[in-house]
């Protein structure tokens, strides 16, 4: 019982916001202010600036748009060809980020905190991944949600309604919207996406409008895992086409990858190198969080090194998204595997 309340309570309250408090300072304190990159955005979102500034009308708002149009000068500047397998692992470890708040609420059982999955993205939009995920997996350990353990009273339970909706969520809020951000780099398209969030929830609701989950309350076990085949499968391919060519070049591979303790020159450094610094300590902070939070999904020592094993290898040769959408499979799996075999025994009498 005392080993308990330290792996599942005083180590992740230490923990994780420590990740949380450091990654405040990296992200914000040391490439943000002192990086200069908040006087570069600042300077594309000022029309008197004399260079090309993307201040649009975006919501008729002046305060807002100056915010969105921040939003939209970042992106933009990390797609710059320079930094293409950054932005693209990115967006493939986003997806699996994003749909884990989804996935954990729209479980028959689930803890108050763990309700509302659209602000949890709304919130990290706004005050970035590596301070908010850290926080968001303290509360997905606390609450018991990653050491679930399979059962009918477990409430683990996504019904098929809930499991269609999380897919369709996942394809209309996230992936269409992302994939078109990046082919037309326009900036309503782009400032559009800071909603993702959003879209995702209206998605989903929408589904359930149309797909009642009151009316299709068998197991949607299956639809879930194919949400996590998918992230899978194209995380491993974006990593596999944009960094396995830099495998060989450990001095690229750090240059896009790796960030530096040190904060940059603002006077020799440019935007995108800003915005590439800022998404380094960003990705590393918030995904590598969520990975940490995978080891508590463990019931004993042996599930606990595969966890790491696992982790160690997937990340370099699939990529972060696809290690964590891994895990997911396989708890997943671990949770309704008495739901799927009382129904195989069901069929056969």
């Amino acid at each position: 019982m005392a080993l308990r309340l330290i792996t599942h309570g005083a180590i992740p309250v230490v923990v994780f916001p420590a990740l949380s408090f450091a990654a405040s300072q990296l992200i914000f304190g040391l490439t943000l202010y002192r990086g200069g990159l908040e006087a570069k955005l600042n300077a594309i979102c000022d029309a008197s600036s004399g260079i090309e500034s993307l201040t649009l009308d975006y919501t008729g708002m002046p305060d807002v748009d100056k915010v969105v149009c921040g939003m939209v000068g970042f992106f933009h500047a990390l797609m710059d060809p320079t930094y293409r397998p950054l932005l693209a692992e990115l967006a493939a470890t986003m997806a699996v980020l994003s749909i884990i708040p989804f996935v954990e609420a729209a479980r028959e059982k689930r803890s108050f905190f763990l309700r509302t999955p659209a602000a949890v993205g709304v919130i990290f939009q706004l005050l970035t991944l590596g301070v908010i995920m850290p926080l968001y997996s303290l509360l997905f350990i606390v609450t018991g949600a990653a050491g679930r353990k399979p059962g009918p009273t477990s409430g683990a339970k996504i019904n098929q309604a809930n499991a269609e909706a999380l897919l369709f969520a996942l394809f209309v809020g996230y992936i269409i919207p992302t994939v078109c951000m990046i082919i037309f780099e326009d900036p309503i398209v782009t400032a559009i996406w800071q909603a993702f969030p959003l879209l995702m929830e209206v998605a989903q609701f929408v589904h359930r409008v149309i797909r009642p989950p009151s009316r299709y309350i068998e197991s949607g076990y299956r639809t879930v895992q194919a949400t996590f085949i998918f992230i899978f499968l194209a995380s491993t391919a974006i990593h596999a086409f944009y960094v396995w060519p830099l495998l060989g070049d450990f001095e690229t591979l750090r240059e896009m990858f790796v960030p530096s303790v040190v904060a940059q020159n603002p006077a020799t450094s440019s935007l995108s190198d800003g915005v590439a610094a800022f998404i380094k300590w960003d990705v590393i902070i918030g995904g590598g969080s969520t990975i940490l939070s995978t080891a508590w999904m463990a019931n004993g020592v042996l599930e606990f090194i595969a966890i790491i094993l696992w982790h160690s290898v997937a990340i370099v040769l699939l990529g972060p998204g696809a290690s964590i959408a891994g895990v997911l499979l396989w708890k997943e799996a671990k949770l309704n595997r008495g739901s799927q075999a009382l129904k195989l025994e069901e069929k056969t009498e």
